[in-house]
């Protein structure tokens, strides 16, 4: 009887052990499902975080707004709510050595978005036994300014003669445009991708992208054919005659213009940036850049009294690696200008005193390229619709010196000019040498800001040398070492002789600064200086960074 009453306890213990156990591995099981779908949860929740911070961190000044119209589309908040968001604007800067201190919130000008997002989350098996968790996901994106700019933009203030001469000679043309002709050329905008877009048809290109054509080469004469088709007015028709004259030259569009990231667009893309330019800058700048007549001759005449001839010889270098004429990027971007070589040799009339021999004037000068790098920048807000940038630009170094050069020196750029004593005069009783050189350098780059009002009217910035004076060819005649040796009898004392030969060269300074002033303003450049121009700043590529 005992026996047989402690074998049914037995079954009824096991069944009751039988029970609990199936509850336990049943409450197991439902709080696996449930991690499982918490874990997925979460996941999707610390997705739309991302993709609402990068969103908003491509206008701080909306950054509230855009974030929670993100979440709302990503179903993680409802319509008009903002429960459990946390939305905060400030500055991101990776050089602090702390990364929890890299963002702080609220610093302006702001450049990154805080996102943080909790809310419960759902439990479908164990909400009877177990309490609802909150989920929480945080999110940092910050954006990187990209500045479109370019170096060398003096072209606006071009005129007939000079620069007219030496822009036709790089064209490779013959045709003369006027003052009119100039300022239209000047005045006509061009949306960068809308000349890619067309000079791709130009050239037959009909699938790649932009990059894809940047890669190749294009004539002076299809480069002025685009633009011709894209101007309108007396801008159409200075055009149209470059583009119907003359030769031309073989145009690397890569030295030309770099877009940076948008250069993996498609052709046919136009509308995707506002990236306008200059019709007469774009096509000087693919003047100087043309490989086929890249050294200009030109016989100035003798329109000056005493000034019996003056002949310039210039030669474009190639532009130094490591940046196009216009580009688009981020902070440390860098354009560059090309090397520029001048020889200039004038002829003056002699007096009694030097026995009416003329006194030659050997000059040349040596322009190492100027340079621009791209240093800060700041959004557009609603505020400054175009943003702000600051360029660091250093002016090319120049040296003027009293010398010969021959056609080998000035075509070959790696070897630098001789600045030995030349002959100024030299007759059968008489011989005057002479040697000088200036030296121009801005050994620390130049900032240059540009609000967002002037990049929005497209204000040129420059940069110059600090010890720049009024007139270089003045200080390097006041600067010239003459030599006398006189061989007969009844001439003036050596002394006499060079003051004589200084006070017929120093009134020709002003000539010879104008005349390197026109021809280097024809190729957008400055003696000294290094011209800017801001065309926008884009703030439209943000990246997570916490």
């Amino acid at each position: 009887m005992t026996g047989s009453r402690f074998r049914r306890d037995e079954r009824g213990n096991m069944a009751v052990l039988f029970a609990f156990g199936f509850a336990v591995s049943a409450m197991v099981s439902a709080l696996a499902v449930d991690a499982a779908s918490l874990y997925h949860e979460r996941r999707v929740l610390q997705a739309g975080v991302d993709l609402a911070a990068i969103s908003a961190a491509t206008d701080p000044a909306r950054a509230a707004e855009i974030a929670q119209s993100v979440l709302t589309g990503a179903q993680l908040l409802a319509p008009a709510s903002t429960d459990g968001l946390t939305v905060l604007a400030g500055r991101y800067d990776p050089t602090e050595p702390v990364i929890a201190d890299r963002f702080t919130p609220g610093k302006t000008p702001h450049n990154a978005v805080s996102v943080t997002l909790n809310r419960p989350g759902r439990l479908y098996f164990a909400s009877s036994f177990a309490t609802v968790p909150i989920l929480r996901a945080s999110g940092i994106a910050s954006v990187t300014p990209e500045v479109s700019f370019s170096v060398g933009s003096r072209l606006a203030s071009l005129n007939e003669g000079l620069a007219n001469a030496i822009l036709s000679a790089l064209l490779g043309t013959t045709v003369s445009l006027s003052v009119l002709d100039y300022r239209a050329l000047a005045a006509a905008r061009v949306d960068a991708l809308d000349f890619l877009d067309a000079l791709a048809t130009e050239l037959g290109v009909t699938a790649g992208s932009y990059d894809d054509l940047l890669a190749t080469h294009a004539g002076t004469r299809g480069v002025a054919a685009t633009l011709a088709g894209l101007a309108h007015g007396r801008a159409h028709s200075a055009l149209m005659l470059l583009a119907t004259a003359g030769a031309g030259a073989n145009v690397d569009l890569g030295k030309l213009i770099d877009l940076g990231r948008l250069g993996r667009l498609e052709l046919g893309s136009a509308g995707a940036a506002d990236l306008s330019l200059s019709v007469l800058e774009l096509l000087s700048a693919a003047a100087a850049l043309g490989d086929g007549n890249r050294q200009v001759s030109l016989n100035l005449g003798a329109a000056v009294p005493g000034l019996v001839s003056l002949q310039l010889d210039l030669a474009v270098g190639e532009p130094a690696q490591g940046g196009a004429w216009f580009t688009l990027g981020p902070m440390g971007t860098i354009v560059r200008t090309a090397q520029t070589r001048l020889r200039l040799r004038a002829e003056l009339l002699g007096g009694p005193t030097l026995l009416g021999a003329g006194v030659k004037l050997p000059l040349w000068l040596d322009l190492a390229p100027a340079e621009a790098r791209a240093e800060a920048a700041t959004c557009p807000t609603t505020v400054a619709p175009q943003g702000s940038a600051t360029i660091a630009a250093r002016p090319g170094i120049l040296r003027l010196s009293v010398g010969e050069m021959s056609d080998a020196s000035l075509a070959d750029f790696g070897v630098p000019p001789s600045a030995a004593p030349v002959r100024l005069i030299d007759i059968l009783l008489l011989r005057v040498t002479g040697a000088a050189m200036v030296e121009l350098a801005q050994t620390t780059p130049v900032r240059l800001n540009f609000s967002s009002a002037d990049i929005a009217a497209g204000t040129m910035r420059t940069a110059r040398t600090e010890t720049l004076v009024a007139s270089l060819s003045a200080m390097l005649l006041d600067r010239l070492d003459l030599t006398v040796n006189v061989s007969g009898l009844g001439l003036s004392p050596p002394h006499i002789i060079a003051q004589t030969v200084r006070a017929l060269l120093v009134p020709f300074a002003p000539l010879i600064d104008n005349t390197i002033s026109g021809t280097l303003s024809a190729l957008g450049l400055g003696l000294g200086e290094a011209d800017v121009r801001v065309y926008g700043v884009r703030c439209d590529r943000a990246v997570l960074v916490g």
